[in-house]
């Protein structure tokens, strides 16, 4: 599966198979879960020459962050004509992220493992997430936001999204690309709830300070 988003500074189309290991018991596609040390080992492996251009790519990416950031509710955007959900009042989308999976662990043999629950859409708004599926919705309401992280699951990643409201936890499974610019959106959109939208664009304005002076020893 690929992902695509709404928004000014995400690539329209993501593209790029979206598996996930499942199981015997599901008669859906079956994939071997790659183990954690594994996806790791590969990921350490991958060295890659951090160049001047690779570096002003990221600093003009950051802006672009910046830029959208600082103007979200300006943003010409109708999350509800293109996925079903209707916007509260003073609500703003952030993303809409397609083709996304709906994880959550189950038992099997006394053993909980994470199983694809539905496909759908995951809509980012400045006050909650929604999956919207084929046969399940799920509500995730920032303010009640507890911690959120990522682990691979096949050649996928997952952003497991724990709320003080909810004893399960969920999972929105997409792309590593995808995924990360969805939890950064959630961080700012939980920096919008507990007004610090101003301490979270200095953080981006760090990070492109350190590496505009990165920039200056790296090769050309």
């Amino acid at each position: 599966m690929g992902a695509s988003f709404i928004g000014g500074l995400i690539s329209p189309s993501l593209a790029g198979p979206f598996t996930f290991a499942m199981g015997l018991f599901l008669a859906i596609r079956i994939f071997k879960l790659k183990p954690v040390q594994e996806f790791k080992k590969i990921k350490s492996s991958r060295v890659v020459t951090r160049t001047k251009t690779i570096i002003d790519a990221e600093i003009v990416d950051l802006k672009e962050r910046i830029t959208f950031y600082s103007t979200y509710k300006e943003q010409p955007v109708d999350a509800s004509s293109d996925s079903g959900i209707v916007l509260q009042a003073d609500e703003h989308a952030i993303a809409m992220v397609s083709e996304v999976g709906l994880i959550e662990s189950r038992s099997s043999g006394g053993v909980a493992e994470p199983n694809l629950i539905d496909e759908g859409r995951f809509l980012v708004t400045d006050k909650r997430g929604v999956f919207i599926g084929n046969n399940e919705t799920r509500e995730f309401v920032w303010s009640k936001l507890v911690s959120h992280h990522v682990e691979p699951l096949a050649n996928a990643m997952v952003l497991y999204l724990s709320l003080s409201n909810r004893q399960k936890v969920s999972g929105i499974g997409m792309d590593a690309k995808s995924i990360k610019d969805v939890q950064q959106r959630i961080e700012f959109a939980v920096a919008v709830g507990l007004e610090r939208e101003a301490q979270f664009l200095d953080k981006l304005k760090t990070q492109i300070a350190a590496l505009e002076v990165e920039k200056t020893t790296a090769p050309d």
